[in-house]
């Protein structure tokens, strides 16, 4: 089986780690569109680049005092 950096995809565990979030939130994600992912026949992957894009899409600004 081949790790994140082999292959540049990540798996579901390796993504929900990434994020801080469980798996099922992930799948529900999926589930919702809410996120890119890539079907690798029966499975899912995600790539680096795109889960920090949608760390910063998800990203607000600090309010000032």
């Amino acid at each position: 089986m081949q790790s994140q950096s082999e292959s540049g995809l990540m798996t579901i565990q390796e993504a929900a780690k990434f994020l801080a979030v469980s798996k099922s939130t992930l799948y529900g994600w999926v589930w919702q569109r809410r996120i890119p992912f890539v079907k690798v026949g029966r499975s899912l992957r995600f790539e680096l680049g795109e889960l920090q894009k949608f760390v910063h899409s998800n990203r607000f600004p600090a309010r000032s005092k």
